[in-house]
């Protein structure tokens, strides 16, 4: 085991900062202008939770972060698909048609309260996601069975409530980004990466049970996916 990161893991920390650095331009070229307050505020929170995470993976998850770098063998085929398609919609589709919209054309306008409640579900998003990162060592970039790092079934932290949290706090963070926006029109293109989200998570869970011994029994003790006492 590391306990120190690597190029790798230095790699993996840095990468989400430029995939923000890709959405913010598009949401600004497409917005026309940059005097939106809640387009800065929305950066700003964003920036800060990204902050947060990493000093997650280098205080306590250092291998993971080094494992997360790269795409690694035995990567189910579905799910690069599944990422190429995931990142397009939320890094593209989504800043276009929000800028497109609270910048140019001003199709829609959410009330303030609704940036309220973006900050509140951001946080959530935030704590749910440092949260699986902190207590499952097996937090991948991609879905896979890993078998070349002992892989077994993680039942600590919020796994005690859930299946899948990683799932449940990208939701988190893709529906507080148009509310703190402010833009009702960008919910189309967030609904649609909820949707793959949700087919992914199926079938991430599918694998799991057929091919990571444990799991099936688990997943009999903890029966929600996302959220306890709906799926």
């Amino acid at each position: 085991m590391q306990n120190q990161l690597t190029r790798d893991g230095i790699k993996t920390i840095l990468m989400p900062f430029g995939w923000k650095a890709v959405f913010y331009s598009c949401f600004f070229l497409a917005a026309g202008r940059l005097d939106i307050p809640r387009a800065w505020l929305l950066l700003g929170i964003d920036y800060l939770g990204l902050f947060v995470v990493s000093v997650i993976f280098w205080k306590l998850a250092p291998e993971l972060a080094n494992q997360r770098a790269t795409i690694k063998e035995g990567t189910k085929p579905w799910d690069k698909i599944f990422l190429a398609f995931y990142f397009a919609i939320s890094l593209i589709a989504f800043p276009i048609v929000a800028g497109m919209d609270v910048g140019r054309y001003h199709w829609s306008e959410l009330h303030i309260n609704y940036a309220i409640a973006g900050v509140i579900l951001f946080a959530l998003c935030v704590s749910f996601g440092s949260w699986a990162i902190a207590v499952n060592r097996f937090f991948e970039t991609t879905v896979r069975i890993q078998t070349d790092r002992g892989h077994e079934v993680i039942t600590g932290g919020p796994y005690r409530f859930v299946r899948h949290p990683g799932y449940l706090s990208m939701i988190l963070g893709a529906v507080s980004a148009s509310f703190i926006i402010g833009s009702l029109y960008s919910l189309i293109p967030c609904g649609v990466a909820i949707i793959a989200l949700l087919v992914r998570t199926w079938l991430e869970d599918r694998t799991l049970q057929e091919e990571l011994d444990g799991y099936r029994e688990y997943a009999t003790r903890v029966r929600w996916r996302l959220v306890p006492g709906i799926w």
